[in-house]
């Protein structure tokens, strides 16, 4: 690792993402913070910057900083270190306004993880078994940037629950939850009614896991969140609905819910996840994998089928 998180960053042009003299300044620091750290020649390295930038950063300009920071790290790449192209690196970019401004009363956070030289990180649009290749291969990287981000969050409320789920007397709103009966649409169109077993967001809808009471069995289905439910889960993941190991990441595209699939599936027995794909194609070659294998396909297949 390095580049440790410096103390602040003194900005010799205003705080202004329109500007060309921030622009230019921003993309001048990033170019120059990974010449001096892939000097070091480390291996596998991962780089921590922190921007340093007192000013507050709206939540409307999270995404334009995020470009910004995306495209000046890409122009980067051009740079060399004694003749050769520089290791390629994981690149966290963090912003803590706290950090040079004691007055602060803002304390959002944040993150943004990067990969300089990893082509697999810009490649735009792909095929989703491509994209789920490529989110295998970068996981642990995404899951310390998901949990930093969640680890800096610090609720309002004595009982933990999230601004979004309080009414306007602030009382707790009723929500989806972990082991209670709803009501949801059956694949045959008819209504069904199951208690939620497990629970992932994804954007406005979450996808359950439910034991249907009539006939007694595991059903997947998609249900519509609340836009309280939607904000929250997009904050604080899927803590929000019970989930007892805690803060989970929020699943906003396929990739989220591919890891949660990976989740529910981690303890089934062979038998059990072959059954998951039996109506499959392509089902005799899933039969040949070996166990662990066999479990990534099918977390595969059915974020295939349902996103």
């Amino acid at each position: 690792m390095s580049e440790k998180p410096a103390a602040g960053q003194n900005w010799k042009s205003p705080f202004d993402l329109h500007g060309d003299e921030f622009r230019g300044e921003l993309h001048r620091w990033l170019r120059d913070k990974l010449y001096k750290a892939s000097k070091k020649a480390l291996e596998n390295p991962v780089y921590w910057f922190e921007l340093g930038i007192s000013a507050e950063i709206r939540f409307d300009q999270i995404d334009q900083l995020r470009e910004l920071i995306v495209t000046g790290i890409a122009a980067a790449e051009e740079i060399t270190v004694k003749g050769r192209p520089p290791p390629p690196a994981y690149v966290f970019v963090t912003n803590n306004q706290d950090l040079v401004d004691d007055r602060a009363s803002n304390l959002g956070f944040f993150a943004l993880l990067v990969g300089f030289g990893m082509a697999d990180f810009r490649q735009g649009i792909v095929e989703i078994e491509t994209a789920m290749d490529n989110h295998d291969k970068h996981r642990p990287m995404r899951w310390v940037h998901d949990c930093w981000s969640l680890v800096q969050r610090v609720p309002n409320s004595f009982d933990g629950v999230p601004d979004e789920l309080l009414d306007d007397q602030g009382q707790p709103i009723e929500t989806l939850r972990i082991g209670r009966l709803i009501r949801y649409p059956r694949s045959d169109g008819s209504k069904g009614v199951g208690r939620i077993r497990e629970i992932a967001s994804m954007d406005q809808e979450a996808m359950v896991v439910l034991v249907d009471e009539d006939i007694n069995q595991q059903v997947f289905a998609k249900v519509p969140l609340t836009p309280q439910e939607a904000e929250a889960a997009k904050k604080f993941g899927n803590a929000i609905f019970g989930k007892p190991e805690g803060p989970q990441e929020t699943i906003d595209e396929a990739l989220r819910f591919y890891d949660r699939m990976l989740e529910i599936y981690a303890n089934y027995d062979r038998k059990s996840l072959l059954n998951q794909v039996k109506e499959h194609r392509k089902f005799p070659e899933f039969e040949k994998l070996e166990t662990d294998a066999l479990r990534i396909r099918v977390a595969r297949e059915i974020t295939k089928s349902v996103v």
